[in-house]
């Protein structure tokens, strides 16, 4: 670490201007965006048409490049938790993996139920549905605008999107790169560079990042004692994008490996490991016919990532296996090639006397196929209790743990939006999907937004929101810890929410309260020789959702968030019922300084003590802080820091036998540069 800072700071000197009588010229522009402008940034996410906060029918956050630069976070996982309602913090299924919540309610590992887009584009696994496995920590550097959108979004886009919309939109016509390192010997830097030639222009990120991980002592899962280990990862990602007269490609590639650390609760080090690649091709044409502004987009997704890990203790299966053998069950699986294909046509229809149409078609087809993994034991007998399990003395190609699976999909939606006396906006939409194998839903939606005068509006909202439940869910097959149930039918979800949002030229403050009732929720059930997926009746989620932000002074901005559950579903005992944050933010000349901290209260493991009560977690705050100095206008220089306090919390393992809470990172300090060229 101390010899990585050292050639850092000498790179960096070399970057400096020859004169220290260089003369800084103004540039409290390239810092200032006041609380008013943010508050009139339009969003795009929940009605696929440009809306102000105080008019967008849906309870949404905001945060734009401006903001997330001055914050001492990295990826998305750690932005959400600077939103009302969502949580995501780190589990046991592989050293990346940190789930996302909305509103309390998360069952399926992979946050499929909240719909992640990315410029336009479905960001998940086409086998799992979810995008926390296949594109984990996704870098916040790229990032010209997200919309956190909380409840229902079905009404537009279908499945996935039940609990929640995360629409993300990347930086265009930007030319900068940077560098840094930091704790755990990290290492990271990314590029982004912009070009027009007439009507043709393209822009180009890349970002790379690796550490060596932090050291933890944690309880042998396969043993008594204690073992070292350790959590090491490199990410990488890039994007191109291009655009001729109203022609755009969009082309976004990522991949990750860790390795050690937990896989699926398991510790072995050296075995285990994960990896991952996602791939997505976009290509969109606009045009106009009479009076409608239409937009066809074609779209292909490529995901797959594999994992290699220990499942049973050495010489747990010697007495039942054939030949006898001490050796530990291990195995190799390959999830690849998952794809989806998709085909989107949008239209958007606006007429002064009637408001506007939003209508279209989308479809869609999901290939998932065969998986066969490789163990030393025979996984399909051990799943099915055929005694004596086959031994073959090294990893073979044996067992099919999916079977190969195909789904169509077809879409069409419709939305009306009208204004009325100036200070009512409605919104009514109603979208039909078919789903091959699993049959139809409708969800419809309804949003009545008033504005009482300049600076109070009323929100009354009502959607309804499914998810079909992914192939993971329905072709898992010979696996010891869970398995697929083809006979599944989508969860579906009604919510309803009530949100009142004051809007000054120094001050902002939202306050909410939704209720969301669920059916047919698809959970992990005990069948009595292992779990399988279900479909099962679950109780609602309610809560209250707070946000304000204030301006002090042209220096000094500060925002904070609080949510209360006043209800969760019983299976979201990991869930925390209390949650906030709070942001402050200071600039004067060339400096800008950040702190920013979020809370999460109890949680509750699966694991239960010695009378029976599951084991509770503490709660804990987490304290990120950031500065930034700029020696020229293209020039800055910056410090950062993530869990500042160095607090050892513990959060929920995903599994039901570890006894222990999963450690997360200690104190991680981060230095670096970014030259705009």
């Amino acid at each position: 670490m101390k010899r990585s800072l050292v050639i850092f700071w000498l790179l960096l000197v070399g970057f400096l201007p020859p004169s220290p009588a260089w003369a800084a010229a103004n540039i409290d522009h390239l810092f200032v965006l006041s609380l008013e402008e943010l508050l009139k940034i339009k969003v795009t996410g929940s009605t696929l048409t440009p809306k102000e906060l105080k008019t967008v029918p849906a309870a949404v956050t905001v945060f734009t490049h401006r903001q997330i630069i001055n914050l001492g976070l990295d990826s998305l996982d750690e932005l959400m938790n600077l939103v009302p309602g969502f949580q995501s913090y780190r589990s046991s299924q592989s050293p990346l993996h940190y789930p996302m919540t909305s509103r309390g309610r998360r069952i399926a590992h992979s946050g499929s139920e909240i719909l992640i887009l990315v410029d336009g584009m479905r960001f998940d696994e086409p086998r799992i549905s979810g995008g926390t496995h296949i594109a984990p920590k996704f870098p916040l550097i790229q990032v010209e605008r997200v919309e956190f959108i909380r409840g229902p979004g079905s009404a537009v886009y279908g499945s996935n999107a039940m609990m929640g919309v995360v629409n993300i939109v990347t930086r265009t016509e930007v030319d900068e790169v940077s560098m840094g390192v930091g704790s755990f010997n990290r290492r990271k830097g990314h590029l982004l560079t912009s070009e027009q030639t007439g009507d043709l222009s393209f822009d180009i990120f890349a970002s790379w990042e690796a550490d060596d991980g932090d050291e933890y002592q944690l309880q042998d899962t396969f043993g008594s004692g204690q073992i070292d280990t350790q959590d090491p990862r490199e990410l990488a990602d890039f994007n191109i994008k291009l655009k001729w007269k109203e022609t755009r490609l969009n082309l976004h590639h990522n991949q990750f490996k860790a390795k050690d650390f937990y896989e699926l609760a398991g510790l072995s080090n050296g075995f285990n490991r994960r990896s991952g690649e996602f791939m997505a091709l976009m290509v969109g044409q606009s045009f106009r016919w009479q009076a409608v502004e239409s937009n066809i987009t074609l779209g292909y997704t490529r995901a797959g990532y594999s994992t290699a890990l220990q499942l049973t203790a050495p010489g747990q299966l010697f007495s039942n296996s054939n030949p006898p053998s001490n050796d530990a069950l291990l195995t190799r699986v390959n999830f690849k090639d998952g794809n989806e294909t998709r085909i989107m046509w949008h239209n958007d229809w606006s007429n002064n006397s009637f408001g506007s149409l939003q209508f279209g078609i989308e479809l869609r087809q999901i290939n998932s196929p065969e998986v066969i993994a490789e163990n030393n034991f025979d996984m399909g007998d051990l799943a099915n209790s055929n005694l004596p399990i086959r031994y073959y003395g090294s990893l073979l190609p044996t067992t099919r743990v999916q079977a190969k699976s195909r789904r169509d999909i077809a879409g069409i939606y419709v939305q009306y939006q009208q204004q009325f006396f100036d200070n009512t906006h409605l919104t009514m939409g109603l979208r039909h999907d078919e789903f091959s194998h699993i049959g139809a839903q409708l969800s419809p939606r309804f949003g009545l937004v008033h504005e009482l005068n300049s600076h109070h509006s009323i929100k009354l909202l009502y959607g309804e929101a499914f998810r079909a439940p992914a192939e993971g869910e329905l072709y898992l097959l010979n696996n010891p810890v869970v398995i697929g149930n083809p006979d599944l039918v989508p969860e579906t979800v009604q919510s309803s929410e009530l949100i009142w949002l004051g809007q000054w030229s120094h001050s902002g403050i939202s306050l909410g309260y939704f209720e969301s009732r669920f059916k047919d929720a698809i959970v992990q059930v005990n069948s009595g020789n292992g779990f399988v997926f279900d479909n099962v009746e679950q109780e609602p989620s309610k809560g209250v959702e707070l946000e304000v932000s204030h301006q002090l002074t042209e220096s000094w901005l500060v925002g904070g968030t609080y949510t209360y559950f006043l209800e969760t579903p019983t299976l979201s005992f990991r869930e925390s019922d209390n949650l906030a944050s709070f942001r402050v933010n200071y600039q004067q000349a060339n400096w800008n300084g950040n702190l920013a901290a979020n809370f999460q209260s109890n949680k509750d493991m699966s694991a239960r003590d010695s009378n029976g009560e599951r084991i509770t977690l503490d709660g804990f705050w987490q304290l990120f802080g950031k500065v930034r100095y700029y020696l020229r206008s293209d020039l800055q220089i910056f410090i950062q820091g993530k869990n500042l306090l160095d607090k050892n919390y513990l959060t929920p393992p995903a599994s039901t036998t570890l006894m222990q809470g999963i450690p997360n990172r200690g104190r991680e300090i981060l230095t670096g540069l970014t030259f705009e060229f």
